[in-house]
């Protein structure tokens, strides 16, 4: 396992600290940001080493292992003055000069005392789900003082897409020239070379003429899982569309009431609930819809792009979050937010005209892969970094 104890550290280079949310082996779209922190390893090398603090450290990525980085087992969460206190120290004692953090606030107190621990350049990366309420009147102008105070803010924030930086001037009132949209994007690669469990599952579900419909998701409520059932539910007992079958592929704390779910509604012979799969982008060629029912998050996800360079036509709610890479009735169909009845009228596009399915399905691919590469990605995460970092 690559992890070294402090003490046998040299503290002589300066340091890159990118700070890991999650234990080291949670998975999901941590690959995404598992990616950047290689990418900027290889960036900024040989002027600075790169370090990952992870809060706890099972088995270490591959990408992540293969690379130069170092792993330090330290919880960066600093949720009481002590843990603060330990930051700093650990920020003073290494030779960190650079925090690269996910999901944090772009102004907090102890953004201060890093600094004065030796911090240089603090950048936010922000991939956290939900809407924000706009502040007015005084509380925005108080806000605004705050969040742009040399003593309290950051010195950059990325948004994962340019409905997230958005939302960082309007409801974080941060200023504008420290904000850079980072795009989500995702690799290219052969599926076909992925080998997965239930690959012969589905082939033998696609030869029995099924239309399959997919998601790969958490298994969280706001995820809009059951959402996503009780539109099943309507397809099969009420419009007569017999021959559908929905893969839900994810585990998480609300997988068995997801089954009890369908239990309830009558439909468990047109579902399939296999949890956590492996390579799961390898059963995209076996079906035929990628259906993403999110209420809270804040982008084109990962997995949307995923149905999309498969060749799958994606269904999704016209959340303004969510729906920013699908072009209704051309890459896919996009439905009236928890409107069962307006996701019901987007399948039947589909159910009804087969042919749309093939064409609909070539040009998100072809979307995908003009516009949400991983290298491109990766280029907009570099000329931020090196915009603010060399300044």
């Amino acid at each position: 396992m690559k992890t070294e104890d402090l003490s046998m550290s040299s503290v002589a280079k300066p340091k890159i600290l990118c700070v890991a949310n999650w234990q080291s082996d949670v998975g999901y779209a941590w690959w995404l940001m598992e990616s950047y922190w290689v990418k900027i390893s290889e960036t900024f090398e040989p002027k600075y080493e790169t370090w990952i603090a992870y809060p706890t450290i099972n088995t270490i990525p591959e990408e992540i292992e293969e690379s130069s980085i170092k792993c330090k087992r330290h919880n960066f969460a600093a949720t009481t003055v002590s843990s603060v206190l330990q930051n700093v120290q650990f920020i003073r004692k290494n030779n960190i000069k650079i925090l690269y953090l996910s999901d944090y606030g772009v102004a907090r107190f102890q953004y201060f005392l890093y600094r004065l621990a030796g911090i240089r350049k603090i950048i936010v990366h922000d991939h956290s789900p939900g809407l924000r309420t706009k502040p007015k009147g005084i509380k925005r102008f108080l806000k605004k003082l705050y969040v742009n105070s040399r003593f309290t803010r950051v010195d950059a924030a990325f948004g994962a897409t340019s409905f997230v930086t958005q939302r960082t001037l309007d409801t974080s009132c941060f200023a504008e020239k420290r904000c850079f949209t980072v795009p989500n994007g995702i690799r290219l690669i052969n599926s076909s070379n992925l080998v997965s469990p239930l690959q012969a599952q589905m082939e033998k579900a696609a030869l029995s003429n099924k239309t399959i419909i997919v998601t790969a998701s958490r298994a969280n409520r706001y995820k809009g899982v059951f959402f996503a059932l009780d539109v099943i539910h309507q397809l099969v007992k009420k419009d007569g569309f017999s021959n559908i079958f929905y893969l839900f592929c994810g585990d998480g704390p609300d997988l068995e009431a997801m089954v009890a779910h369908a239990e309830k509604l009558g439909i468990t012979e047109y579902c399939s609930f296999p949890g956590r799969v492996n390579n799961v982008r390898s059963l995209y060629s076996c079906c035929d819809i990628g259906f993403q029912p999110s209420q809270g998050e804040v982008g084109y996800s990962l997995s949307i792009l995923e149905y999309m360079i498969e060749g799958l036509p994606v269904i999704v709610p016209d959340n303004k979050s969510v729906c920013s890479a699908t072009e209704d009735g051309n890459t896919g169909k996009i439905y009236k937010e928890n409107d069962i009845s307006s996701a019901c009228d987007a399948f039947r596009f589909y159910l009804t005209q087969p042919e749309k399915l093939a064409s609909n399905g070539k040009s998100a691919r072809h979307t995908v892969e003009a516009d949400y590469t991983l290298e491109k990605t990766h280029a907009a995460l570099v000329l931020a970094l090196k915009k603010i970092i060399n300044q």
